[in-house]
């Protein structure tokens, strides 16, 4: 809670968000290099965890029915790991989900996992409905810039 920036500025990166005086846009602007590569580093790890006990496992399984409701069509997005057999023989999609636990700080008081716990919620009231309908469970892998996993996280790993 350091001011890091004597007025609010415009990201020089993304040019849309602000940079707040505290800094924190700086953790988890998606146009930064180290954005996406700390979700493919966890990606990796748990898809060499899953290998290396001989648990069948795919990165990046194309799975034709999770959607984005918003757009009303199919994004044929791929399952970030897909575990075969896993829940009760249904395959899984581990979708890992990286958040900034700064989001939403200058409207409400900074509690240690609020964020990440609100985007697990999200994505499971999104996708897990799908899921279940297709034959396949759907497991949220949420966890924040500093380390804080979601509940369902610890218990997959």
């Amino acid at each position: 809670m350091i001011p890091l920036f004597s007025i609010d500025e415009v990201c020089p990166v993304c040019r849309k968000a602000c940079l707040y005086n505290f800094g924190d846009h700086t953790v988890h602007c998606r146009e930064l290099p180290g954005f996406k590569y700390r979700h493919d580093f966890v990606q990796d790890v748990l898809f060499d965890i899953f290998r290396r006990t001989r648990i069948s496992v795919k990165k990046e399984a194309p799975v034709n029915f999770l959607t984005d409701p918003q757009e009303g069509r199919s994004t044929l997005r791929p399952a970030d790991v897909m575990v075969y057999g896993w829940v009760d023989g249904k395959h899984a999609c581990v979708d890992l989900t990286r958040v900034s636990p700064l989001v939403g700080l200058r409207t409400e008081t900074f509690t240690v996992g609020q964020a990440t716990l609100k985007v697990d919620s999200s994505k499971v009231a999104k996708h897990e409905k799908t899921c279940t309908h297709n034959q396949h469970a759907f497991i949220s892998f949420a966890f924040d810039t500093f380390d804080f996993l979601a509940p369902e996280v610890v218990s997959l790993l």
